[in-house]
């Protein structure tokens, strides 16, 4: 056998070797790619903040034209970043662009970080022009408004409109509440709103008012009695929020952490939680009505990626109308991979 002959062998046994440990699904996922001799771009990012190394982590594809939806999971959990996004050509009318969201666990259709982050990223690669007011991203959950803010030809803030609030299933049991995240009854915040309530913005939380910045850093969820209260109250929320309105040494309308976390790290800022934990706050009167338009939500500082998760919203008579989240994000790197 040749030396050429002998390499090209020995490649395609490697190749083969991996393809079978990911099971027969993923032969034909990578069968079914365009091959891509330079590689796929992508943008790092660390959002909801202007400084690197706190805030989100996330990888944008930029480029992504012939992954199939295997192939983008794999790349996401090969990043081990909470989320990654690939922005394909729009697909819906009055649509900018079709952005796709993956977790470690799959595709989502909707999601905070990676939708600011991922404007960012295309404002950076030229895809959003300098001075562009506003953009229409296509995800999971349908259209989604951005408005885009510019600092000398450099996006400098931007803002997505999330859905209505829906207010789910609540909680009045303060005891049971507190016992299911490691606390006591006085810890939950002394007030009109009830003890726990699930509420979405597009995706559903679990939102737990806490009346201090302490209880909220001690908060510890206990799986067991968080699936029993789950059970007996009828909750369906897909993460537990708890947050406070303690004022501290920083600018926080509000302190906040996602309780639990994917493979067990700790989301440090969570835009899909801090709009329906805004609009909680609103609704049950912790936050004055001159700053709902001006709320600061700060996370991840327990796990040392601080982060400033912006709300704006808008309430008519009682009744939440408009929903924006919004953020910075700072370049970290960029490179392309090959699969």
């Amino acid at each position: 056998m040749g030396t050429t002959n002998r390499r090209d062998w020995i490649r395609q046994a490697a190749v083969g070797s991996v393809m079978a440990g990911l099971g027969p699904g993923a032969a034909q996922a990578q069968s079914a790619q365009r091959p891509r001799a330079a590689g796929y771009r992508y943008v790092h990012l660390d959002v909801f903040t202007d400084t690197r190394l706190a805030g989100n982590q996330l990888l944008v594809y930029v480029d992504p034209d012939g992954l199939v939806p295997d192939a983008m999971a794999r790349l996401t959990l090969e990043s081990n970043f909470s989320e990654n996004t690939f922005v394909f050509p729009a697909e819906q009318p009055g649509t900018d662009f079709r952005v796709r969201i993956f977790t470690r666990g799959g595709e989502v259709p909707f999601a905070g970080h990676p939708t600011i982050g991922t404007a960012f990223a295309l404002a950076h690669v030229g895809r959003l022009r300098p001075g562009t007011a506003k953009s229409t991203f296509g995800l999971g959950v349908g259209p989604t408004p951005i408005d885009l803010q510019w600092k000398d030809n450099a996006l400098a803030f931007a803002w997505m409109t999330q859905l209505k609030p829906t207010f789910g299933k609540s909680v009045a049991d303060a005891t049971a509440v507190a016992s299911a995240i490691g606390l006591q009854p006085s810890d939950i915040a002394a007030s009109s709103s009830p003890a726990a309530q699930e509420v979405s913005t597009g995706s559903n939380f679990i939102v737990v008012p806490l009346a201090s910045r302490r209880a909220v850093d001690a908060a510890v969820l206990d799986r067991a009695k968080m699936d029993a209260l789950r059970t007996a109250d009828g909750l369906s929320g897909r993460g537990v929020y708890v947050v406070t309105t303690e004022r501290g040494a920083d600018d926080g309308t509000s302190y906040s952490r996602l309780l639990g976390g994917s493979a067990g790290i700790e989301d440090p800022a969570t835009g899909s939680a801090a709009g329906p934990a805004g609009c909680f706050m609103v609704k049950y009167g912790l936050i004055p009505p001159d700053r709902t338009h001006s709320m600061i939500n700060v996370q991840g500082v327990l796990v040392k990626r601080p982060s400033k998760i912006y709300i704006d919203i808008t309430s008519t008579n009682g009744e939440i109308g408009v929903v924006k989240v919004g953020g910075t994000s700072v370049l970290v790197g960029e490179g392309t991979v090959s699969i």
